[in-house]
């Protein structure tokens, strides 16, 4: 189950990456049409992966019932992973509600307000640092030993969508404010 969930989360961040890229673009003012299938497939590989972690965590809350010993303190990074993966529910709810579109030909422009682009730069936040907890692990899960060397490279590359989605949204917001 942790291989599963570890191919997940390889599929979510090859997906993601390229929903953001495209998804600021569109932000932007660029016309990208590829972005909705995109997004639901990143939608399936998110729920898919909620689900594996529950039944994981769930695994491992039954293990420390029966051995008697939680070690909450010693497990505190247990805890914070589940608990910013939970936090990322909330804005990426909210994400969804914002910019799903009834349209199928074109994306339709909704009203941006302030509260809208704070629950969309939370969501940049909450992925990003959930993403920097899980990448050593990720590494060690794909069998990288050198996780140092690799590591700064992706923290590098990902810190920078990351900017550029946050900027987008300020773009997006700055357009509807300006009307």
């Amino acid at each position: 189950m942790r291989k599963l969930n570890l191919f997940l989360v390889a599929g979510m961040i090859v997906t993601f990456l390229a929903h953001a890229i495209l998804g600021a673009l569109q932000l932007s003012g660029a016309d990208t049409n590829t972005l909705k299938p995109l997004a639901w497939v990143c939608v399936g590989l998110i729920t898919a992966h909620i689900v594996v972690s529950a039944v994981l965590t769930i695994q491992t809350l039954v293990a420390c019932r029966k051995s008697g010993a939680g070690y909450f303190r010693n497990n505190l990074l247990f805890w914070v992973k589940r608990i910013t993966g939970f936090t990322i529910v909330i804005p990426l709810v909210m994400h969804l509600m914002i910019f799903h579109s009834a349209g199928e030909d074109a994306f339709r422009l909704q009203v941006f307000t302030a509260g809208r682009m704070i629950s969309q730069i939370l969501l940049v936040v909450t992925i990003a640092l959930h993403v920097l907890i899980n990448i050593k692990p990720l590494l060690t899960g794909f069998g990288v030993k050198e996780h140092r060397m690799f590591a700064g490279d992706i923290i590098f590359v990902l810190s920078i969508i990351l900017l550029l989605l946050a900027a987008a949204f300020a773009v997006y917001y700055l357009r509807w404010t300006a009307f």
